[in-house]
């Protein structure tokens, strides 16, 4: 393809011509990269009034561009190859191209930009095709490829307009927080713990971590809180690296109909009790909840799922069962974990706009593994831990079997050393919800 097609030469003149005049709009166009332009000689024309500019020299006239251009051997030389030697000629054949006004510049600059990319994506177009086209390339392998080849352009362009004070963008912001009150006093999406809401909640662009020891029901608090976001008519993805559909399907008819798991799998049930898990099956088919059971997570197939459902079924809500990793090496193990925290808090929770809640898992002494490389990213981490005898004899049966500990918190209030939230947890229902006292801490003053 003729890609002269793809190109706007008066914008380009414009934009050169304008800066000649008004070397300070080049403030406003810092996005604006030499090599965005069709021509060469503009490129290297732009380059060298920016580089003026830069270094306090506001007059721009054929001599200093000149001067300029000479100081760098590949621009040099990139202008001898289009045998443009007359700068004082070509800044006289531009002038009329010239523009007194800032918005004038800018739509102009916003023609060359845009061109440019529609370049760069015919070239990227045709490597794909490339790619499309390599017999040896299994589906995974062309997926990720190609996705990180647009990506890529993406990318490049991805800053196209000048930096804002926060006085110019206040009102805007402003209104997109009014936008989000519900009456409740509560600002996200509540979760299912009334006393967890006073701390955190489930917000757009954030990320969630509920950790706990191995066994012990992390995965079963995610799939409450999936639950509860369904209840509210809110689409949810859960991705999970743990449950079959089979097994994930099986604890959600229990959690939501409180029939105990194991008479479920063996049919140890009355008429009431089928009536009722037939009636929950019928439910579950009306809702938006995506469950894929990804044993190797990959993490393009994971961002382009969130994207088709985003459009598809307006993802609200994605839950991560769990951040983990099989590598033996200790030095890797620790990288790995933190690349899947970031890539779900910034590309997931970030990108897609979405609140994100993932378990980890807790070592012997009730430490995240790796935490450091993980509570870098999470806005909110969470500690799921069963009580011990002790601590359910001095709470009270009323005061349930699990604490809930808001470990780290960005987004709210922070919880003081040896509190907690008392919740109740049905192993058997897969149920958990706040214990319906919360225990007194001891005051050591009184």
């Amino acid at each position: 393809m003729d890609l002269s097609r793809i190109s706007d030469t008066h914008s380009e003149a414009v934009v050169i011509a304008t800066l000649v005049y008004h070397p300070e709009f080049i403030m406003h166009s810092d996005f604006l990269k030499p090599g965005y332009f069709y021509n060469i000689e503009n490129g290297c024309i732009y380059w060298a009034i920016s580089e003026l500019y830069k270094s306090g020299i506001d007059k721009i006239d054929a001599l200093n561009i000149s001067t300029m251009l000479d100081s760098n051997k590949a621009v040099k030389r990139k202008m001898e190859e289009h045998n443009l030697t007359n700068m004082q000629e070509f800044i006289e054949l531009c002038s009329p191209a010239a523009r007194d006004t800032l918005e004038e510049y800018k739509l102009s600059v916003g023609n060359v930009v845009t061109m440019a990319f529609k370049r760069d994506m015919i070239k990227a177009s045709n490597e794909v095709e490339r790619l499309c086209m390599n017999d040896t390339l299994t589906l995974s392998e062309v997926n990720s490829k190609i996705n990180e080849k647009m990506n890529s352009v993406a990318e490049k362009y991805l800053v196209t307009g000048e930096i804002s004070t926060l006085g110019d963008k206040i009102d805007d912001i402003w209104e997109e927080i009014e936008s989000e009150w519900n009456g409740t006093g509560i600002a996200g999406i509540p979760t299912m713990i009334p006393e967890l809401n006073k701390y955190a909640t489930h917000e757009r662009s954030e990320l969630m971590l509920v950790a706990g020891r191995m066994k012990t029901g992390k995965s079963a608090f995610m799939l409450n809180e999936a639950l509860n976001m369904i209840k509210n008519g809110i689409s949810v993805l859960y991705i999970d690296t743990e449950m079959s559909d089979k097994l994930f399907t099986l604890r959600a008819i229990s959690s939501l109909t409180g029939i105990r798991v194991g008479d479920i799998k063996g049919g140890n049930l009355d008429q009431e009790q089928k009536t009722k898990v037939k009636q929950t099956i019928e439910w579950l088919k009306r809702q938006n909840l995506v469950h894929e059971y990804i044993t190797q997570p990959n993490e393009d197939e994971i961002y382009a799922m969130c994207r088709i459902l985003k459009h598809k079924i307006d993802l609200g809500f994605v839950v991560y069962d769990y951040i983990k990793s099989d590598n033996t090496d200790s030095v890797a193990n620790y990288n790995l974990l933190g690349k899947m925290t970031n890539f779900l808090k910034n590309r997931i929770a970030g990108e897609i706009d979405v609140p994100v809640l993932a378990g980890a898992q807790l070592n012997r002494d009730d430490n995240i593994a790796d935490s450091d490389k993980i509570n870098r990213y999470v806005s909110t981490s969470l500690l799921w831990i069963p009580k011990t005898s002790d601590e359910m004899r001095d709470n009270g049966n009323d005061c349930g079997n699990f604490k809930l500990i808001v470990d780290k918190n960005r987004n709210g209030e922070q919880m003081l050393d040896g509190e907690w939230i008392d919740v109740m947890f049905d192993g058997n229902r897969m149920r958990i919800k706040q214990a319906p006292k919360q225990h007194k801490t001891p005051n050591p003053f009184n």
